[in-house]
């Protein structure tokens, strides 16, 4: 029944909780509100230890974290995994549980009793800690000898005061990413939906009103300034070969020879017939016979002249590089004696340190480009090194290439020549102004479904 020294335990409980709580709002970091409360608990409690269990992210299981009169202690590993499993049993019941139980009590006490059975503790309290429909931990108070009749009702009610708290700093000691994302969750059944809500608003945002740079991309490879082609001057034969492709060469070198047997045996024969007039000039000036002199003479110029043209198709085909460079075509080392026509393609030859870029643009494309337009490329040979180039030419009609139409821009690029090799390929992104994420892809969009409401709109 209600009395003076009852109504007077009330106030010293009451003033405790006070003071207790008064102690907790003095700790500006979790480690130190949880080990002020266990030590305060266990003061005004007469507990022997009194223990602060703690949830990850509010899921099982339970992990203690701090101990009266120890701070955060080294837990060995079956004293953690007892303490753990009471813990967890009095929050899976969200209920306090008090081990042993009192005669008509309800409530699961295996782990409790497993627990006092190995520290020797005659009574354990253990109130789950709750706030806002959260239940972060637990609380657990161990007694040497019996717990006093409102051991629980104490428990319980310094655990409503000091959860809020304890959350706080919890909160705070986490990451700032983890602080958003738990902001503005009361219930906390799910703390990541609001973070990646956040995150999809500012994306949207960023991506609606952020101005980025704007680009044209197409493929683009890489060509000499100039290519001279070497080709066969006459119908032969492939005789001998001596350079390929990679090799350096300077202007006149001999590259390859072709063979005609036709003019080797045109040589032999004008060579014996020449022979055979300019002797019968002489043996007809010897006699002093004039005329027949001057007929072997006409021959033998005749024969000379044929003779000078068949001396000049041989030289020929000798296939010499026309200009100093790099030999990008013209691997022929496995066609020896192989037939040759007139005409036909023998070698390509590019300088060695002038190249220009081809920027293969897609039609949809071309009106965003102008000649002097700035831009990058890079190479798929050197996919972390980009260069820049500038757009020197637009070619005025459209080519087909793989089944799309493409205008073919001619691109100088500044710097890096030793890089460049005469056939590389990559991607070449031209400038083209800035503007949010999502008109570029607007308008990328319009590009495309343009021609088909064109095409099927009445």
């Amino acid at each position: 029944p209600p009395g003076p020294g009852r109504e007077a335990g009330a106030a010293d409980d009451g003033r405790g909780l006070l003071e207790l709580l008064r102690a907790l709002g003095g700790c500006t970091r979790f480690d130190d509100a949880a080990a002020t409360l266990c030590s305060g608990l266990a003061a005004s409690s007469g507990a022997g230890r009194v223990v602060l269990g703690w949830r990850a992210r509010g899921r099982a299981p339970t992990r203690p974290v701090a101990l009266s009169g120890a701070g955060v202690p080294d837990w060995d590993g079956e004293t953690a995994a007892r303490l753990a499993a009471a813990m967890d049993e009095a929050i899976g019941q969200s209920r306090a549980l008090v081990c042993p139980a009192a005669p008509g009590a309800r409530g699961l006490l295996r782990a409790h009793e497993t627990l006092r059975r190995a520290g020797g503790a005659a009574t354990i309290v253990t109130v789950p800690l709750a706030h806002g429909g959260r239940v972060p931990g637990a609380l657990l108070a161990e007694f040497e000898r019996d717990a006093p009749p409102d051991a629980a009702a104490r428990l319980q009610a310094a655990a409503e005061l000091a959860a809020p708290w304890l959350m706080l700093l919890r909160t705070r000691r986490r990451g700032v990413f983890a602080r958003l994302t738990q902001a503005g969750t009361p219930t906390g059944r799910s703390p990541l939906v609001l973070g990646a809500a956040v995150a999809a608003v500012l994306a949207l945002l960023a991506g609606a009103l952020v101005p980025i740079d704007a680009s044209v991309s197409a493929q683009a490879r890489v060509e000499g300034a100039v290519q001279r082609t070497v080709a066969a001057p006459l119908r032969g034969y492939l005789k001998a070969v001596h350079a390929r492709p990679g090799d350096v060469v300077v202007q006149g070198r001999l590259l390859a020879e072709l063979g005609d047997r036709e003019l080797d045996l045109d040589r032999a024969r004008y060579t014996s017939e020449l022979a055979q007039h300019e002797a019968a000039a002489a043996t007809a000036m010897a006699r002093g016979e004039r005329s027949a002199m001057a007929v072997a003479q006409s021959r033998a110029d005749e024969t000379r002249a044929r003779l000078a043209l068949v001396e000049s198709q041989l030289e020929r085909i000798q296939l010499r590089a026309p200009i100093d460079g790099v030999l990008i075509q013209g691997d022929l080392w496995q066609q020896l004696g192989a037939p040759v026509e007139r005409g036909q393609s023998m070698f390509v030859v590019a300088p060695a340190r002038r190249h220009r870029v081809i920027v293969e643009l897609d039609e949809r494309d071309v009106r965003r480009v102008t000649v002097g337009q700035p831009g990058r490329i890079a190479l798929t040979a050197l996919p972390w090194q980009s260069m820049p180039l500038r757009v020197e030419r637009v070619a005025p009609a459209a080519t087909a290439l793989d089944g799309r139409n493409v205008f073919e821009l001619e691109a100088t690029v500044a710097g890096a020549a030793d890089a460049l090799r005469p056939g590389l390929r990559g991607v070449a992104h031209l400038e083209d102004g800035r503007r949010p994420l999502f008109a570029q892809w607007a308008r990328r969009a319009g590009d495309a479904l343009g021609p088909l409401a064109w095409r099927w709109l009445p």
